[in-house]
């Protein structure tokens, strides 16, 4: 179970980033209030977006294996990434679908 309240707040309060590394097709079918979108083949070409490296960064796919991917990728290159799975965790703890 994801520690709902700590991840949300910072999220909410901009303390933290929730980044999606889904395809823009799943992105376009439902995504997380506040997420950043950047699908993970981009992100390893080295598009890192509107990303923030002084913020810890909460990544998030459809079911935890592009996440783990992509933490490790941002872990690094120097950004405090944590998976924290799939998008329906993150959903089930939150309930925020934008």
């Amino acid at each position: 179970m994801l520690r709902a309240m700590p991840m949300q707040e910072e999220v909410m309060s901009g303390v933290a980033q929730l980044l999606d590394v889904r395809t823009i097709e799943e992105w376009n079918q439902g995504h997380a209030e506040d997420a950043i979108h950047i699908p993970i083949e981009n992100m390893l070409k080295g598009e890192l977006g509107l990303l923030n490296p002084d913020k810890r960064i909460y990544v998030y796919c459809l079911s935890g294996g592009r996440a783990g991917l992509a933490t490790t990728y941002l872990q690094s290159n120097g950004y405090h990434a944590e998976n924290v799975g799939s998008l329906s965790a993150w959903l089930q703890a939150f309930n925020n679908l934008a």
